[in-house]
């Protein structure tokens, strides 16, 4: 693909996921209605568990493969975690605020759109299950972090482990649930992908950034962090063509805006993470077009 190409590609993929996020954006600083409570109830516990039961179902993947696709996920949390926390700890800088912040990528709101339309509907498939697997650990793992304590009733009220569930039946006994169920989670699922942009144009714009110099160095380690994670498991798992973009892809996306929600609700400097999320953002927007050029 030459350069021209390439950048028309790019900016076929950025155009949307900027433009709508941005519109999010506008739409809170013009102070215009928007109900940030149910539109993110409603993501989090309809629309998004649908995407991943009707994006999963529509796979044509083989078992070894969807395994091999949640283990590079895996992967990439282990791996991310791991070279997090000597770094935070040679800095003297608090785990339990900062660990989620580097190990869990904005997967939904960003990364979901560009796997859509970088790589069409297999990218979006491929996309979801990493969506999946991250929003596992991010529900579980994420606000034990954050708390310093188990909470596994939170785990039982998580949605997505059950859609998960739920399509993992249908692939691997072979049954195809009726159409009524395709066509009405087909439905609510593509809400969520510009739900998730709105929303994150809207959180965007309600975010200060403080501390800027720690924010902005702590935003540029997650995203050299999460790239070169992606990488590094495509090459050692030999993951090649759409897998391994997506793997990169979603690897490499910014502070995830959950983050932010789990820092404040424990009180573990959410000013901080907020700064993280804004930055880590802001930067991703820059750097995606590089990124795009060098997966497509």
């Amino acid at each position: 693909m030459d350069i021209a190409a390439s950048l028309s590609v790019v900016v076929n993929v950025m155009a949307p996921v900027f433009l709508i996020a941005a519109l999010g954006f506008a739409w809170n600083r013009a102070k215009l209605p928007y109900d940030s409570a149910f539109i993110t109830t409603f993501a989090i516990n309809v629309s998004s568990p649908c995407l991943v039961f009707s994006s999963l179902t529509k796979l044509t993947l083989s078992g070894g493969e969807l395994l091999t696709m949640t283990i590079a996920s895996v992967a990439c949390i282990a791996a991310s975690a791991l070279l997090a926390v000597p770094l935070l700890l040679a800095f003297k800088l608090p785990l339990r605020t900062y660990l989620p912040a580097l190990s869990f990528p904005n997967a939904g709101n960003l990364g979901l759109p560009l796997c859509l339309f970088a790589f069409g509907e297999t990218g979006l498939g491929l996309g979801v299950l990493f969506f999946a697997v991250f929003s596992v650990a991010q529900f579980t793992i994420g606000p034990v972090t954050a708390s310093g304590t188990l909470d596994l009733g939170r785990l039982a009220r998580t949605p997505v482990i059950y859609a998960v569930a739920a399509a993992l039946a249908v692939l691997l006994t072979g049954v195809k649930p009726p159409l009524w169920v395709t066509n009405t989670t087909t439905l609510l699922g593509n809400v969520a992908v510009p739900i998730m942009l709105l929303s994150l144009g809207v959180a965007l714009a309600s975010l200060r950034m403080n501390s800027v110099l720690r924010a902005g160095s702590l935003s540029a380690v997650r995203l050299v962090l999460g790239c070169a994670v992606g990488v590094a498991v495509a090459d050692v798992m030999g993951l090649t063509g759409v897998m391994r973009g997506v793997v990169v892809l979603q690897s490499s996306m910014p502070v995830a805006v959950f983050n932010y929600l789990w820092a404040l609700r424990y009180n573990n400097a959410p000013e901080e993470v907020a700064g993280m999320v804004l930055g880590s953002t802001a930067l991703a927007f820059l750097g995606l077009p590089a990124l795009l050029v060098g997966v497509l």
